[in-house]
């Protein structure tokens, strides 16, 4: 196979991801790539990139919070480029590195089971984006075990004393981790 017809063959690979996922997005209720909103502050952010390296950050008018100056709110993951976004409920990429949230399981939404599986998810994936954008977040490293088997950080995220799991689990959006993953149908 030529050059020329690999690289024809990977852009239509991540334009067909891409495209594939807004569908699920749309049928689910997802944010569109590009877009988090935040459910404390009623404050949209819309990130525009303007080049590889530059992105500019637009947000609506909110007097009840105001981020870190330093703080990059995170977008919906949608291509095969992932730097700061989230994956799902319990999966994200910061600065370019992937986490794993360690002390929790939600239902999958990119090969889920059953319809409910996929509802539920785009649900706690929602939840997740709207949780980790409230404001800055610590991570914590997993007791004993620093990855897991497909290389990602296994990491708790708190804030202000509570685990974002620990809210997830309260709303009834994911488990607390058993060790391993249970059936969501």
């Amino acid at each position: 196979m030529s050059f020329g017809k690999l690289v024809t063959l990977a852009m239509l690979s991540a334009f067909s991801a891409g495209a594939g996922y807004s569908y699920v997005a749309e049928k689910h209720g997802l944010p569109l790539p590009g877009v988090a909103v935040s459910r404390e502050t009623a404050s949209t952010t819309k990130i525009e990139t303007v080049s590889p390296s530059v992105q500019l950050i637009k947000t609506s008018p909110s007097t009840s919070h105001v981020q870190p100056a330093d703080f990059t709110p995170y977008t919906l993951c949608s291509d095969a480029i992932r730097i700061h976004c989230v994956v799902d409920g319990d999966t994200l990429w910061h600065n370019g590195t992937k986490i794993r949230v360690a002390d929790i399981d939600t239902p999958e939404i990119s090969k889920p089971k059953c319809s409910s599986e996929a509802a539920r998810g785009a649900k706690a994936t929602r939840r997740f984006l709207e949780l980790v954008n409230a404001g800055p977040v610590e991570f914590q490293a997993w007791p004993g075990r620093d990855e897991d088997k497909y290389g990602r950080k296994l990491r708790v995220l708190v804030r202000d004393g509570r685990s974002l799991g620990d809210i997830l689990v309260s709303e009834g959006l994911a488990r607390t981790w058993s060790g391993r993953r249970q059936p969501w149908c």
